[in-house]
């Protein structure tokens, strides 16, 4: 039987900072070759700031009298493609993952949302919508459909991201 640590990845602090360490010196020593993987970061972090202003509000209508708030009790963290983004893009890292172990709450949830920042947390936090939200915006036809594109486009460009990474560093 598989262990809740073996499947948190970087679940305690060395490992965090060796998985950070040996990705920025593997971005470093590969400059040149990532530019195509630094490019695609850089358009979801556009993309995914179009989006924060809409979250932010659905999370200002839905979670304070929200009485099963996901990030209490949801078991997410930051997985390969997040990291790989935060280093890319050049956002400042979260100092630890996200839990150590299946069972913890996320260390960055916090009495009034989450202590990351939004380009911090990991995509799951964008992208998941509880029901409360997603019955408000499918009450907004154009604006449902607009985020469900932009997902859907932030998706295939974290895909795009992890294989031109994978190209850059194998070729």
């Amino acid at each position: 039987m598989q262990t809740p640590e073996a499947v948190i990845p970087w679940h305690t602090p060395s490992l965090w900072n060796e998985a950070n360490a040996a990705l920025a010196h593997l971005l470093d020593h590969r400059r040149p070759a990532l530019q195509a993987a630094r490019r695609l970061a850089d358009q979801i972090r556009g993309r995914l700031a179009s989006l924060f202003p809409l979250m932010v509000d659905l999370c200002h209508a839905t979670c304070p009298t929200c009485s099963d708030i996901c990030c209490q009790h949801a078991c997410v963290w930051i997985d390969f493609k997040d990291l790989l983004f935060l280093h890319l893009a050049a956002v400042p890292l979260p100092e630890r993952q996200l839990r150590e172990n299946r069972g913890d709450r996320c260390r960055y949830a916090a009495p009034h949302g989450c202590s990351l920042g939004r380009l911090q947390r990991p995509f799951v936090c964008t992208w998941y919508l509880c029901p409360a939200q997603t019955r408000i915006l499918r009450e907004h036809p154009a604006p449902w459909h607009q985020t469900q594109t932009c997902l859907q486009h932030i998706k295939q460009l974290r895909r795009q991201m992890e294989n031109a990474f994978i190209q850059a560093i194998t070729g």
